[in-house]
């Protein structure tokens, strides 16, 4: 038996707003190097890179995101711990955040706080109703 796909609720932080549509998050984003602003969809299954959107983003190039309800900005001052570059942070419908890294090819993300791995397990954990100590 496989073990069942974590797919993530997540909410706008500011106006409480259901971002995962499906098995998609729809933000609004703003390329810095361009200047070009549009819609991404960044896979709502927990683990999965996947990205559509209109924008010409390659390899390297940094994004920042909003809400598309609000039009907020869901960037955090904290850097990325992988990479240096901007963090947007969300809410989990557990109740939890998720912060991730605006910077195309960067796997910096964290469930639960700002990379605290022991929180992020944790967290999975109670996500997948998993005993643990």
């Amino acid at each position: 038996m496989s073990q069942p796909l974590l797919l993530l609720e997540v909410n706008c932080p500011n106006c409480q707003a259901a971002l995962t549509h499906g098995q998609q998050v729809i933000l609004g984003a703003h390329l810095v190097a361009t200047h070009q602003d549009g819609e991404i969809r960044l896979s709502a299954l927990f683990g999965d890179d996947q990205v559509q959107t209109d924008l010409a983003m390659g390899d390297g190039d940094v994004a920042t995101f909003t809400c598309p309800y609000c039009e907020r900005s869901l960037m955090v001052e904290t850097p990325c711990k992988l990479c240096g570059g901007p963090l947007a942070s969300v809410n989990l419908a557990s109740g939890e955040t998720m912060e991730f890294c605006g910077q195309r090819g960067c796997r910096g993300h964290a469930l639960g706080g700002f990379g605290d791995v022991d929180e992020m397990t944790d967290l999975l954990n109670r996500m997948f109703k998993i005993p643990h100590d």
